[in-house]
């Protein structure tokens, strides 16, 4: 969240984590989403991450089709956090209340995140 957004929105975003509180903090059993591209995937990834490109048109329809909590934690992360968060977006429009953009894939392997 940029310092203007801070200020003229000034509740917390409740639909983000930062990377380190991701590593310490994340729940092992909820699902890991990479909303990159395909080929972003295969050049490196979360632990049990699974892709899905939140450009492709198909976006909701693969989301759907995985079976989502609709509570709970549902964690999302891209190259830089952008595309995370348009996602953790969508699917909070889908009904899952807990999707929580955790940032970029660097920060998250700098902040120990088991990759693949």
């Amino acid at each position: 969240m940029s310092l203007l957004s801070r200020l003229l929105n000034p509740t917390p975003d409740d639909d983000s984590m930062s990377p380190s509180d991701f590593v310490a903090q994340r729940d092992a059993d909820a699902p890991v989403i990479d909303v990159r591209t395909p080929q972003e995937y295969a050049s490196g990834h979360i632990a049990g991450a699974t892709n899905v490109d939140v450009m492709s048109g198909d976006f909701p329809d693969r989301i759907a089709a995985m079976d989502l909590p609709e509570s709970g934690p549902i964690y999302l992360y891209c190259r830089s956090g952008n595309r995370s968060g348009q996602a953790a977006k969508i699917l909070r429009q889908m009904g899952h209340g807990g999707a929580v953009n955790v940032g970029g894939f660097d920060a998250l392997a700098k902040a120990g995140a088991k990759t693949a």
